[in-house]
Protein backbone atom coordinates (compact mmCIF):
# COMPACT_ATOMS: atom_id res chain seq x y z
CA UNK A 1 0.00 0.00 0.00
CA UNK A 2 1.58 3.63 -0.78
CA UNK A 3 1.56 5.87 2.44
CA UNK A 4 1.56 9.35 1.10
CA UNK A 5 3.88 11.86 2.11
CA UNK A 6 2.14 15.56 3.20
CA UNK A 7 0.10 14.58 -0.53
CA UNK A 8 3.43 15.51 -2.28
CA UNK A 9 5.12 11.82 -2.88
CA UNK A 10 4.10 8.58 -2.18
CA UNK A 11 6.39 5.25 -0.12
CA UNK A 12 5.50 1.95 -0.82
CA UNK A 13 6.63 -1.16 0.31
CA UNK A 14 7.41 -3.72 -2.07
CA UNK A 15 7.12 -7.49 -1.81
CA UNK A 16 11.31 -8.12 -1.44
CA UNK A 17 10.50 -5.52 2.06
CA UNK A 18 12.16 -2.72 -0.23
CA UNK A 19 10.60 0.74 -0.76
CA UNK A 20 9.90 2.39 -3.41
CA UNK A 21 9.68 6.28 -3.58
CA UNK A 22 8.03 8.36 -5.86
CA UNK A 23 7.39 12.05 -6.75
CA UNK A 24 5.35 14.04 -9.11
CA UNK A 25 7.48 16.24 -11.50
CA UNK A 26 5.44 18.45 -14.44
CA UNK A 27 2.70 15.41 -14.40
CA UNK A 28 5.43 12.57 -14.86
CA UNK A 29 6.50 9.95 -12.10
CA UNK A 30 10.01 9.98 -10.69
CA UNK A 31 10.87 6.71 -8.70
CA UNK A 32 13.08 5.52 -6.39
CA UNK A 33 14.25 2.25 -4.68
CA UNK A 34 15.51 2.13 -1.18
CA UNK A 35 16.27 -0.43 1.54
CA UNK A 36 14.75 1.05 4.04
CA UNK A 37 11.73 3.56 4.60
CA UNK A 38 13.79 6.32 6.40
CA UNK A 39 15.70 6.58 3.45
CA UNK A 40 12.86 6.63 0.93
CA UNK A 41 11.22 9.12 2.71
CA UNK A 42 14.36 11.16 2.73
CA UNK A 43 14.33 11.34 -1.00
CA UNK A 44 10.23 12.31 -0.79
CA UNK A 45 11.75 15.22 1.15
CA UNK A 46 14.23 16.68 -0.39
CA UNK A 47 12.76 16.05 -4.27
CA UNK A 48 9.39 17.92 -3.28
CA UNK A 49 11.35 20.42 -1.84
CA UNK A 50 13.39 20.66 -5.90
CA UNK A 51 10.16 20.91 -7.23
CA UNK A 52 9.01 23.74 -5.10
CA UNK A 53 12.21 25.50 -6.07
CA UNK A 54 11.44 25.19 -10.08
CA UNK A 55 12.54 21.29 -10.83
CA UNK A 56 11.64 20.09 -13.94
CA UNK A 57 11.02 17.12 -15.40
CA UNK A 58 13.78 17.14 -17.71
CA UNK A 59 16.62 18.52 -14.74
CA UNK A 60 15.46 15.60 -12.83
CA UNK A 61 17.33 13.48 -15.37
CA UNK A 62 20.25 15.82 -15.71
CA UNK A 63 23.67 14.34 -14.63
CA UNK A 64 26.12 15.87 -13.13
CA UNK A 65 28.54 15.51 -16.03
CA UNK A 66 25.90 17.29 -17.86
CA UNK A 67 25.76 20.18 -16.05
CA UNK A 68 29.17 20.06 -14.85
CA UNK A 69 30.10 20.88 -18.35
CA UNK A 70 27.61 24.22 -19.02
CA UNK A 71 28.67 25.57 -15.65
CA UNK A 72 32.29 25.03 -16.59
CA UNK A 73 31.22 26.98 -20.29
CA UNK A 74 29.73 30.01 -18.01
CA UNK A 75 33.37 29.83 -15.87
CA UNK A 76 35.52 30.44 -18.81
CA UNK A 77 33.73 33.50 -19.25
CA UNK A 78 34.36 35.25 -16.11
CA UNK A 79 37.53 33.49 -15.01
CA UNK A 80 41.52 33.82 -15.83
CA UNK A 81 42.48 31.27 -18.16
CA UNK A 82 44.56 30.13 -15.67
CA UNK A 83 41.53 29.45 -13.31
CA UNK A 84 39.27 28.34 -15.74
CA UNK A 85 42.05 25.49 -16.84
CA UNK A 86 42.26 24.02 -13.57
CA UNK A 87 38.83 23.52 -12.90
CA UNK A 88 38.44 21.53 -16.06
CA UNK A 89 41.72 19.41 -14.99
CA UNK A 90 39.97 19.06 -11.90
CA UNK A 91 36.93 18.10 -13.12
CA UNK A 92 38.14 15.78 -15.93
CA UNK A 93 40.50 13.65 -13.41
CA UNK A 94 39.14 13.88 -10.02
CA UNK A 95 34.61 14.97 -10.22
CA UNK A 96 34.00 12.99 -13.41
CA UNK A 97 35.16 9.44 -12.47
CA UNK A 98 33.48 9.46 -9.17
CA UNK A 99 30.16 11.54 -9.38
CA UNK A 100 30.02 12.39 -13.58
CA UNK A 101 27.40 9.86 -13.89
CA UNK A 102 25.06 10.21 -11.12
CA UNK A 103 21.48 12.10 -11.60
CA UNK A 104 22.05 15.47 -9.80
CA UNK A 105 19.04 14.62 -7.67
CA UNK A 106 21.11 11.45 -6.58
CA UNK A 107 24.19 13.23 -5.19
CA UNK A 108 24.24 13.96 -1.75
CA UNK A 109 26.96 15.71 1.14
CA UNK A 110 27.87 11.31 1.68
CA UNK A 111 28.58 10.74 -1.63
CA UNK A 112 30.83 14.04 -1.59
CA UNK A 113 32.43 13.05 1.42
CA UNK A 114 33.25 9.81 -0.08
CA UNK A 115 34.78 11.04 -2.97
CA UNK A 116 37.46 13.41 -0.65
CA UNK A 117 38.06 10.27 1.60
CA UNK A 118 39.06 8.10 -1.33
CA UNK A 119 41.20 10.71 -3.09
CA UNK A 120 43.42 11.03 0.66
CA UNK A 121 43.18 7.25 -0.03
CA UNK A 122 44.39 7.22 -3.27
CA UNK A 123 47.28 9.57 -1.79
CA UNK A 124 45.85 12.53 -4.01
CA UNK A 125 47.41 16.07 -2.02
CA UNK A 126 45.24 17.67 0.29
CA UNK A 127 45.85 20.73 -1.63
CA UNK A 128 44.33 19.09 -4.66
CA UNK A 129 41.16 18.27 -2.44
CA UNK A 130 40.58 21.37 -1.58
CA UNK A 131 40.45 22.86 -5.03
CA UNK A 132 38.35 19.83 -5.72
CA UNK A 133 35.75 21.08 -3.07
CA UNK A 134 36.07 24.57 -4.25
CA UNK A 135 35.25 23.24 -7.68
CA UNK A 136 31.85 21.13 -6.18
CA UNK A 137 31.35 24.03 -3.94
CA UNK A 138 30.89 26.56 -6.75
CA UNK A 139 29.05 24.22 -9.01
CA UNK A 140 26.68 22.93 -6.38
CA UNK A 141 25.46 26.49 -5.70
CA UNK A 142 24.65 27.04 -9.78
CA UNK A 143 22.77 23.93 -9.57
CA UNK A 144 20.98 25.38 -6.30
CA UNK A 145 20.22 29.00 -7.90
CA UNK A 146 18.89 27.04 -10.37
CA UNK A 147 16.74 24.80 -8.42
CA UNK A 148 18.29 21.71 -9.48
CA UNK A 149 19.49 20.27 -5.92
CA UNK A 150 17.63 21.33 -2.57
CA UNK A 151 20.88 22.58 -1.15
CA UNK A 152 24.60 22.74 -1.79
CA UNK A 153 25.87 19.17 -0.41
CA UNK A 154 29.71 20.74 -0.66
CA UNK A 155 28.69 23.17 2.12
CA UNK A 156 27.88 20.19 4.53
CA UNK A 157 31.05 18.07 3.95
CA UNK A 158 34.55 18.42 5.83
CA UNK A 159 37.16 18.95 3.59
CA UNK A 160 40.94 17.96 4.35
CA UNK A 161 43.01 20.70 5.21
CA UNK A 162 46.45 20.91 4.06
CA UNK A 163 49.10 21.09 7.31
CA UNK A 164 50.93 24.19 7.69
CA UNK A 165 54.61 24.20 6.67
CA UNK A 166 56.73 26.08 8.63
CA UNK A 167 58.13 28.85 7.06
CA UNK A 168 62.03 28.66 5.73
CA UNK A 169 63.68 31.52 4.84
CA UNK A 170 67.61 33.04 4.03
CA UNK A 171 68.77 35.94 6.39
CA UNK A 172 71.55 38.57 5.16
CA UNK A 173 74.22 36.96 5.12
CA UNK A 174 72.96 33.61 3.28
CA UNK A 175 71.20 35.85 0.53
CA UNK A 176 74.98 37.23 -0.36
CA UNK A 177 76.45 34.18 -0.46
CA UNK A 178 73.72 32.81 -2.93
CA UNK A 179 74.22 36.15 -5.10
CA UNK A 180 78.11 36.24 -5.19
CA UNK A 181 77.75 32.58 -6.38
CA UNK A 182 75.05 33.46 -8.92
CA UNK A 183 75.14 36.97 -9.99
CA UNK A 184 72.37 36.80 -11.90
CA UNK A 185 70.28 39.44 -11.99
CA UNK A 186 67.10 36.94 -12.05
CA UNK A 187 67.60 35.59 -8.92
CA UNK A 188 68.99 39.37 -7.75
CA UNK A 189 65.98 40.89 -8.52
CA UNK A 190 63.73 38.20 -6.74
CA UNK A 191 65.48 38.28 -3.56
CA UNK A 192 64.85 42.05 -3.63
CA UNK A 193 61.64 42.61 -4.37
CA UNK A 194 59.62 39.26 -3.63
CA UNK A 195 57.96 39.10 -7.09
CA UNK A 196 56.33 35.72 -7.84
CA UNK A 197 57.69 33.68 -10.11
CA UNK A 198 55.39 34.09 -12.87
CA UNK A 199 55.55 37.79 -12.44
CA UNK A 200 59.53 37.42 -13.08
CA UNK A 201 58.83 35.41 -15.86
CA UNK A 202 56.47 37.61 -17.34
CA UNK A 203 58.11 40.70 -17.14
CA UNK A 204 58.84 42.98 -20.10
CA UNK A 205 60.98 45.72 -21.05
CA UNK A 206 58.60 47.98 -21.32
CA UNK A 207 57.31 47.76 -17.83
CA UNK A 208 61.26 49.59 -16.69
CA UNK A 209 60.49 53.13 -16.08
CA UNK A 210 64.21 53.87 -15.72
CA UNK A 211 63.44 57.73 -14.62
CA UNK A 212 61.61 56.96 -11.95
CA UNK A 213 63.98 53.88 -11.01
CA UNK A 214 60.39 51.58 -11.38
CA UNK A 215 59.40 48.34 -12.50
CA UNK A 216 55.82 47.77 -12.97
CA UNK A 217 54.21 44.48 -12.89
CA UNK A 218 51.24 44.11 -15.24
CA UNK A 219 51.06 40.76 -16.45
CA UNK A 220 52.28 36.95 -15.38
CA UNK A 221 52.98 34.19 -17.91
CA UNK A 222 50.79 30.72 -17.91
CA UNK A 223 51.33 27.95 -19.15
CA UNK A 224 48.92 25.79 -21.29
CA UNK A 225 48.23 22.24 -20.58
CA UNK A 226 48.28 20.86 -23.71
CA UNK A 227 51.83 23.04 -24.24
CA UNK A 228 52.27 26.51 -24.72
CA UNK A 229 51.99 29.75 -23.00
CA UNK A 230 49.83 32.89 -22.32
CA UNK A 231 50.04 36.54 -20.84
CA UNK A 232 47.43 37.02 -18.57
CA UNK A 233 47.06 39.70 -16.04
CA UNK A 234 47.55 39.37 -12.23
CA UNK A 235 44.78 37.29 -10.07
CA UNK A 236 44.04 40.79 -8.06
CA UNK A 237 44.23 44.30 -8.78
CA UNK A 238 46.71 44.44 -6.02
CA UNK A 239 49.04 42.50 -7.89
CA UNK A 240 49.27 45.11 -10.68
CA UNK A 241 51.75 46.77 -9.06
CA UNK A 242 54.96 49.33 -9.39
CA UNK A 243 58.06 49.03 -7.65
CA UNK A 244 61.19 51.34 -7.15
CA UNK A 245 64.24 49.61 -7.25
CA UNK A 246 68.01 50.51 -5.95
CA UNK A 247 70.24 51.88 -8.20
CA UNK A 248 72.47 49.16 -8.39
CA UNK A 249 69.43 46.61 -9.52
CA UNK A 250 68.88 49.16 -12.30
CA UNK A 251 72.78 48.94 -13.27
CA UNK A 252 72.24 44.80 -12.93
CA UNK A 253 69.03 45.16 -15.42
CA UNK A 254 70.89 48.06 -17.78
CA UNK A 255 73.76 45.62 -18.31
CA UNK A 256 70.64 42.96 -19.23
CA UNK A 257 69.04 45.06 -21.93
CA UNK A 258 72.77 46.38 -23.05
CA UNK A 259 75.11 43.59 -22.76
CA UNK A 260 73.23 40.32 -22.56
CA UNK A 261 70.12 40.21 -24.32
CA UNK A 262 72.15 41.31 -27.57
CA UNK A 263 74.14 38.35 -27.28
CA UNK A 264 71.49 36.44 -26.67
CA UNK A 265 70.15 37.72 -29.84
CA UNK A 266 73.03 37.03 -31.77
CA UNK A 267 73.73 33.47 -31.03
CA UNK A 268 69.87 32.67 -31.61
CA UNK A 269 70.53 33.87 -34.89
CA UNK A 270 66.93 33.08 -36.66
CA UNK A 271 65.57 31.28 -33.92
CA UNK A 272 65.23 33.92 -31.68
CA UNK A 273 61.78 35.47 -30.99
CA UNK A 274 61.12 38.59 -30.15
CA UNK A 275 58.61 38.81 -26.76
CA UNK A 276 60.48 42.02 -25.30
CA UNK A 277 61.50 39.76 -22.46
CA UNK A 278 63.62 41.03 -19.71
CA UNK A 279 64.64 37.49 -18.81
CA UNK A 280 63.94 34.80 -21.57
CA UNK A 281 64.81 31.59 -22.84
CA UNK A 282 67.78 31.47 -24.96
CA UNK A 283 65.08 31.53 -27.84
CA UNK A 284 63.42 35.00 -26.90
CA UNK A 285 60.36 32.91 -25.22
CA UNK A 286 59.37 32.81 -21.81
CA UNK A 287 61.43 30.52 -19.34
CA UNK A 288 59.27 26.78 -18.63
CA UNK A 289 58.13 27.56 -14.79
CA UNK A 290 59.19 24.24 -13.97
CA UNK A 291 62.60 24.69 -15.04
CA UNK A 292 63.39 27.61 -13.50
CA UNK A 293 62.20 26.30 -10.08
CA UNK A 294 64.41 22.71 -10.92
CA UNK A 295 67.64 25.47 -11.84
CA UNK A 296 66.85 27.15 -8.68
CA UNK A 297 67.30 23.39 -6.60
CA UNK A 298 70.21 23.22 -8.12
CA UNK A 299 71.95 26.26 -7.37
CA UNK A 300 71.28 26.11 -3.63
CA UNK A 301 72.37 22.55 -2.98
CA UNK A 302 75.52 24.24 -5.11
CA UNK A 303 76.07 27.15 -2.84
CA UNK A 304 75.22 24.89 0.28
CA UNK A 305 73.26 26.99 1.88
CA UNK A 306 69.85 25.40 3.54
CA UNK A 307 67.58 24.09 0.95
CA UNK A 308 64.28 26.66 0.09
CA UNK A 309 61.84 26.64 -2.75
CA UNK A 310 61.92 29.45 -5.19
CA UNK A 311 58.75 30.50 -3.46
CA UNK A 312 60.96 31.01 -0.24
CA UNK A 313 62.44 33.99 -2.09
CA UNK A 314 59.31 35.67 -1.69
CA UNK A 315 59.56 34.87 2.45
CA UNK A 316 62.94 36.09 2.48
CA UNK A 317 62.28 39.53 0.91
CA UNK A 318 59.16 40.14 3.13
CA UNK A 319 60.94 38.69 6.36
CA UNK A 320 63.96 41.23 5.71
CA UNK A 321 62.20 44.52 5.12
CA UNK A 322 59.95 43.85 7.95
CA UNK A 323 63.26 43.00 10.55
CA UNK A 324 64.31 45.88 9.69
CA UNK A 325 61.64 48.38 10.45
CA UNK A 326 59.56 48.72 6.75
CA UNK A 327 56.44 49.41 7.54
CA UNK A 328 53.96 46.82 6.83
CA UNK A 329 51.81 48.65 4.13
CA UNK A 330 54.89 49.76 2.29
CA UNK A 331 55.83 45.37 2.34
CA UNK A 332 52.25 44.70 1.69
CA UNK A 333 51.97 46.65 -1.56
CA UNK A 334 55.76 45.53 -2.59
CA UNK A 335 54.35 41.91 -2.26
CA UNK A 336 51.53 42.84 -3.93
CA UNK A 337 49.17 41.87 -1.08
CA UNK A 338 46.77 43.05 1.31
CA UNK A 339 48.10 43.80 4.77
CA UNK A 340 46.14 41.38 6.39
CA UNK A 341 47.73 38.57 4.21
CA UNK A 342 51.18 40.06 5.49
CA UNK A 343 50.47 40.41 8.74
CA UNK A 344 48.84 36.74 9.44
CA UNK A 345 51.74 35.47 7.40
CA UNK A 346 54.70 37.39 8.56
CA UNK A 347 53.85 38.88 11.93
CA UNK A 348 56.77 37.20 13.87
CA UNK A 349 59.16 39.13 11.90
CA UNK A 350 57.88 42.64 12.82
CA UNK A 351 60.52 43.66 15.66
CA UNK A 352 58.54 43.61 19.03
CA UNK A 353 59.61 47.30 20.37
CA UNK A 354 57.10 47.39 23.17
CA UNK A 355 59.61 49.26 25.10
CA UNK A 356 59.37 51.73 22.89
CA UNK A 357 55.05 52.23 22.54
CA UNK A 358 54.78 52.22 26.66
CA UNK A 359 57.33 54.78 27.16
CA UNK A 360 55.53 57.06 24.89
CA UNK A 361 51.54 55.56 25.98
CA UNK A 362 53.25 55.96 29.69
CA UNK A 363 54.53 59.97 28.48
CA UNK A 364 50.63 60.65 27.12
CA UNK A 365 49.13 59.59 30.05
CA UNK A 366 50.71 60.37 32.65
CA UNK A 367 49.03 63.38 34.35
CA UNK A 368 50.50 66.68 34.98
CA UNK A 369 49.47 68.88 37.96
CA UNK A 370 48.89 72.77 37.77
CA UNK A 371 48.76 74.73 40.70
CA UNK A 372 46.58 77.76 39.11
CA UNK A 373 47.18 79.52 42.69
CA UNK A 374 50.89 79.99 42.04
CA UNK A 375 49.79 80.98 38.40
CA UNK A 376 47.62 83.42 39.88
CA UNK A 377 49.97 85.22 41.89
CA UNK A 378 52.59 85.62 39.32
CA UNK A 379 50.11 86.95 36.79
CA UNK A 380 49.19 89.70 39.71
CA UNK A 381 52.47 90.38 40.22
CA UNK A 382 53.30 90.43 36.44
CA UNK A 383 50.31 93.16 36.28
CA UNK A 384 50.91 95.31 39.05
CA UNK A 385 54.55 95.97 37.16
Amino acid sequence: MAIRSRNEGSISKRANGSYLAQVSIDGKRVSKVYKTKKEAQEWVTTMTGQVKQGLTYNSAKTTVDELLAEWLKIKKTKSRPATEEQYRRIARLYISPALGKLKLQDLTAARIQRLYSDLEKQNVGKRTIEITHTVLHGFLAHAQRLGLVAQNWAALVEVPRPASREMVVWDESQVSQFLIANPDPFYRLALATGMRRGELIGLQWKDVDWNAGMIHIRRQVYELEGGGWIFQAPKTERGRRGIRLGRGMLEALRYQFTVTIPQMQAIAGEAWQENDLIFPTSKGTPRNGYNVSKDFHARVLASGLPVIRFHDMRHTAASIMLLHGEPPVRVAGILGQSVQILLSTYAHYIPDDQERASSLMDAITTPVSIDLKSNELQLTATEKR
